[in-house]
This record gives C-alpha cells, sequence and structure tokens, in this order.
C-alpha cells in the first residue's frame, strides 16, 4: 500500500508529477483519510490529485468498482466531464485510484454551514448535475449489479444485524417494524424499484463539492454506483435540505413538540427556494421521455423519506441510544412515506411541472 511519504514518487513513476515540481517543494502531500486511505497531492500553479486506497479486502473492493465506474463516465464523455472529477487511471496492482483534486473545493454540507444560507444557485447545480448523469448514462450499465438501496428493507433485517449494528439501530428498526404503514410504504418502494439509468446511490451534500470561485458541482466518491431508480438520487439530494433543517431543531423538555420546527437554526422556508430550483433545473436538463413528471415527483418525494430513515439509521450507528434528531427523522419519515402527494405539495412546495 502507498504511504503519504510514497505517494510522489508514486506519482513521479507514473508521469503525473514532474522531478522539478519535488525538487522545488511545489508539491504538498495531506492526509485525508476516512474510511479509505486518501492522500491530497497539491501542486502549486496546477491542478493537483487525490490518491485513493481501500482499507482491507472489502475497501479495495469498493475502490476497484469506484475506478470501473469512473472509466465507464470517462468512456461516455460528452457533459458527464463537467459534474465529476478528472480520472486519471487505475493501478489494479497497487490498488490505487487517482482522481483530479477539486481546485479549491469545499463540501456543501461545509459550504452552506460557511455561507449560513441555501442559496438557489447551488440547488440548481445540483438538479443540473443530477439531470446530466441520469440522461447520459441510460443504458451504460451493463454487466453491473442492480440492486435496490438496503434501506427499503431496514424493516426485514436478516440475522446479522445483530452482529453489525448499534443498540440504538436495533431500537429504530423496531419503530420502523411496529410502524405499519412504514413498511408497507418500504415494501412498496422496493417492488417498485426500477433501472433507468446507473445512479450514484450515495447523493449527499458530503459527496457534492463546490469548486472555488466557479459555479456547479462535482460529484465524488462512487463507490456504490450502479444501475438503478434515478429518482432515489434525486430524492437523495431533496432529503439533504430536510434533514439539515431536523438536525437544526433543538428540542429540549421547556417547548411542547408543536413548536420546535419554528426553534430551527435553519427553517425549512429558508430552503424552499434551493428546492424548488433543483427540481425544476433537474427537469429542464432531463430528455423527453419524462412525461408523467407528476408520478415522478411523488415517486421522488417517497425516496426521499426512505433516505431519511436511512440519515437516521446511519446517526444511529455512532451513539447507544437514540437522540432527539434521529427520532425526528423518522417521525417526518412516516409522514412522508404514508403521503408523498401531500409532502410534495405542501412541506416541500413542489410543483410536478417545475412551476415557481
Amino acid at each position: 500500500m502507498v504511504t503519504q511519504a510514497e505517494a510522489a514518487a508514486y506519482l513521479l513513476r507514473h508521469g503525473l508529477l514532474e522531478p522539478s515540481d519535488v525538487v522545488d517543494r511545489r508539491v504538498a502531500i495531506r492526509d485525508a483519510s476516512s474510511r479509505n486511505r486518501n492522500f491530497k497531492v497539491e501542486v502549486e500553479g496546477r491542478t493537483g490529485y487525490l490518491v485513493k486506497q481501500g482499507l482491507g479486502v472489502e475497501g479495495a473492493m469498493t475502490v476497484a468498482h469506484e475506478a470501473a465506474v469512473y472509466q465507464r463516465l470517462v468512456d461516455l464523455g460528452g457533459r458527464l466531464r463537467s459534474y465529476a472529477p478528472g480520472y486519471h487511471g487505475y493501478d489494479a496492482q497497487e490498488g490505487v485510484l487517482v482522481l483530479e483534486l477539486v481546485d479549491g473545493g469545499v463540501d456543501l454540507r461545509t459550504h452552506h454551514l460557511r455561507e449560513g444560507a441555501f442559496p438557489a444557485t447551488v440547488g440548481e447545480d445540483v438538479g443540473a448535475a443530477l439531470a446530466v448523469f441520469h440522461s447520459e448514462t441510460r443504458g451504460a450499465y451493463d454487466g453491473m449489479p442492480a440492486q435496490p438501496p438496503w434501506v427499503l428493507s431496514v424493516h426485514r433485517p436478516d440475522v446479522s444485524v445483530f452482529r453489525d449494528v448499534s443498540a440504538a439501530s436495533i431500537e429504530l428498526i423496531k419503530i420502523v417494524q411496529a410502524e405499519p404503514s412504514m413498511g408497507e410504504a418500504l415494501d412498496e418502494l422496493r417492488r417498485g424499484w426500477r433501472v433507468d439509468s446507473l445512479v450514484h446511490h450515495d447523493v449527499k451534500w458530503d459527496n457534492l463539492l463546490v469548486p472555488a470561485g466557479t459555479r456547479g458541482v462535482r460529484l465524488v466518491d462512487w463507490e456504490a454506483a450502479g444501475p438503478g431508480d434515478s429518482a432515489w438520487d434525486l430524492g437523495s439530494a431533496l432529503s439533504q435540505y430536510l434533514s439539515a433543517w431536523l438536525f437544526s431543531i433543538p428540542v429540549t423538555g421547556a417547548e411542547p413538540p408543536q413548536h420546535f420546527p419554528a426553534l430551527a437554526g435553519y427553517p425549512l422556508d429558508s430552503m424552499k427556494a434551493a428546492l424548488r430550483a433543483g427540481w425544476s433545473s433537474y427537469l429542464r436538463g432531463s430528455p423527453d421521455g419524462l412525461r408523467d413528471r407528476e408520478e415522478l415527483l411523488h415517486r421522488t418525494v417517497a425516496y426521499a423519506g426512505a433516505r431519511l430513515v436511512q440519515t437516521a439509521f446511519e446517526a444511529s450507528q455512532l451513539v447507544q441510544q437514540l437522540m432527539s434528531p434521529v427520532v425526528l427523522h423518522l417521525q417526518l419519515a412516516a409522514n412522508v412515506l404514508r403521503r408523498p402527494e401531500a409532502a410534495a405539495a405542501q412541506l416541500l412546495e413542489l410543483d410536478p411541472d417545475g412551476a415557481r
């Protein structure tokens, strides 16, 4: 495995760095590891690189899969290049994936927190990016496995759940199982899962980078990508605004529950312009085949409800007992899954035709 000290030498061997870059100390290498071993290689005066390696057998497999997805995007070319980092190759022997380092890029979560706002232009950029990916990859996923998101079966876990999840996550599963309408809605979404394009499967603010000094976003971390329902990606993008709203609500014993939304640090009303812009932009950038936009909207919003359950589950993995924001996620998810049409019109104020 390539270490931080060896990263520059590795890039030199593969012709991605010049000896003068290293001699003149124009290269800085920063450890950005999380689930994988990642190194940011910054090169003064030009675009740098992200060197990515999987940890363990499973990590190596996911990075290899991600490399295959990037290669597929490169083969398709065209407009896709504007919305994904540049691909510099995959070394199967070493298990090393090298990507373009997005200049000055920060993830969308950091961007929103730094700005303290949710501009419509950012929502528009996200919608445009997803529209391009979905429309340009229709039919371009032969040989890739197609599986619905695991959260659509979260209420039907196998015995491994007792080995792999926290006590809080088990409690969350029990709550979902105890609410019949949630399980029925998840079952319906799983039965209705369709394959119409290559989907990212993990669209969230952490995986959307905003480049410095320019419009647009870059979608990164394609480890989970595969054939699937394009509405899942779009619903995941919508759910991020709902999660930001819910996580900003201070739940205290001093206020009755009906007053909680009014206490939000990031009110949902402040995000609706971005939500509408993202939905409208997606419709504009999608192919003419999107005839039943009302059905697409309702399916998308239902998926947003399912994604709220997934976000709650992921948050519950970090604790031993369910916290208030997680419970709020489940409560809203139950309402959205039960009545996605009402959630689209009344909660998110989205019009099927993308009217302002």
